[in-house]
């Protein structure tokens, strides 16, 4: 009888052991769905996002003048800018919304360097209170020199973009317009 309890016991025993994954499986938290990143939430980091697109750029007489494509990066948190026109000429650029000044930051650079638009670093034009956004030179110009230059990147038309480039040769007082670059979505078929 002794034998018989011993056995039973040990596949009490043996039992047990091989059960107890089972017996003291923890069921899993439930899964939160993903928060959305901040940055596509905040009415701010969206000023640029009418922009965002594969697009064909013309000049202000209609001919076609580069490709740019716009995407969202970082979360949506800053947007670049990748352009590339006739000649080789190709440029790029990083947009970011600055919350410690509260103003947006450009900083492009082309591959045509050492020529003046190597690299510019550029802000928000805290007086302009239009579409989208305006970019002013970060660094005045040197003592003397009166030019500046600002670039306005604003929705246009009917799911359109513009970058409107002026200068001024008074500091600032009058401006005239240098380029217009009219951007057109490009066909889904040569994205």
């Amino acid at each position: 009888m002794n034998r018989y309890f011993s056995c039973l016991g040990v596949l009490a025993v043996v039992a047990t052991v091989a059960c107890a994954p089972f017996r003291h499986r923890q069921s899993a938290p439930p899964q939160r769905a993903a928060a959305a990143p901040a940055c596509t939430t905040d009415s701010t980091y969206q000023r640029l996002a009418f922009w965002v697109g594969d697009w064909d750029v013309t000049d202000s007489m209609g001919v076609h003048y580069a490709t740019q494509r716009v995407q969202r990066v970082l979360d949506a948190c800053a947007i670049t800018a990748d352009w590339a026109s006739g000649g080789g000429y190709k440029g790029l650029s990083l947009f970011a919304f600055d919350v410690r000044t509260g103003q947006w930051r450009q900083m492009y650079a082309a591959n045509q360097t050492p020529s003046p638009s190597g690299v510019e670093l550029r802000t928000s034009d805290p007086s302009y209170d239009g579409p989208g956004v305006r970019f002013i030179l970060l660094l005045d110009p040197a003592d003397g020199k009166p030019a500046r230059s600002r670039v306005t990147i604003m929705p246009s038309g009917d799911h359109g973009a513009l970058q409107l480039f002026e200068d001024s040769n008074d500091g600032g007082k009058t401006w005239r317009t240098v380029f217009k670059a009219q951007h057109h979505l490009r066909p889904a078929s040569e994205r």
